[in-house]
């Protein structure tokens, strides 16, 4: 906030040297208080307060690689359910959750590369062989295959190309780990409304 204060004083040869000289000592008395006033609010101001972060979603990759098809939904720990690779797409904006998940001797505080685990495709129940329509249908049935998804360990294979997901398909009658990501929940604040007594 900038402050401009602009103090106009007349004068005629009427005016005394020392009428002129009472105006300017009250000019330089207004002015030095309103300064003064404007150093104590900003000493008084508390200091500014960083936002805090916003939470990122967890996501993870079970430990137990004993989840047949069938069994895939219900792989996943409260609070967290089986992830659409939609839902886990881009890694970058979610928080690996290295407590509850599968981790490599250089995963650091990020995912393991090269462990497939089972998805959801958000395709309509199929038994198919085809990577992202293959979903043990809608992972409810022993027949026909699923789609597993993993993050690539070799990032040389594809001329340097790092791409985000590997997928491919297995027997729903086959174990493997499952992808879970956080569920969302959001919290809204009504105003609170008091009302006075009659």
């Amino acid at each position: 906030m900038s402050w401009r204060v602009q103090i106009r004083i007349s004068a005629d040869r009427r005016c005394g040297v020392v009428a002129l000289l009472a105006l300017a000592a009250l000019a330089a008395a207004l002015i030095s208080g309103l300064l003064w006033g404007r150093q104590e609010a900003v000493a008084a101001s508390p200091p500014a307060r960083r936002a805090a972060p916003a939470r990122t979603q967890g996501y993870y990759l079970t430990t137990s690689a004993g989840h047949t098809g069938m069994t895939a939904l219900s792989a996943c720990t409260d609070g967290y359910h089986m992830a659409s690779l939609w839902e886990i797409l881009d890694p970058s904006n979610l928080q690996y959750n290295a407590s509850l998940g599968a981790v490599r001797a250089d995963s650091g505080s990020g995912p393991p590369t090269g462990l497939a685990g089972w998805v959801r495709t958000g395709s309509p129940g199929e038994s198919v062989w085809t990577a992202g329509l293959a979903n043990c249908h809608a992972w409810t049935g022993g027949s026909g295959a699923g789609t597993l998804a993993r993050l690539p360990g070799d990032w040389v294979a594809g001329a340097e190309d790092v791409h985000v997901w590997e997928v491919g398909t297995r027997a729903c009658t086959s174990s493997a780990r499952v992808w879970c990501v956080e569920d969302i929940t959001y919290t809204a604040y009504l105003p609170l409304a008091l009302r006075s007594p009659p």
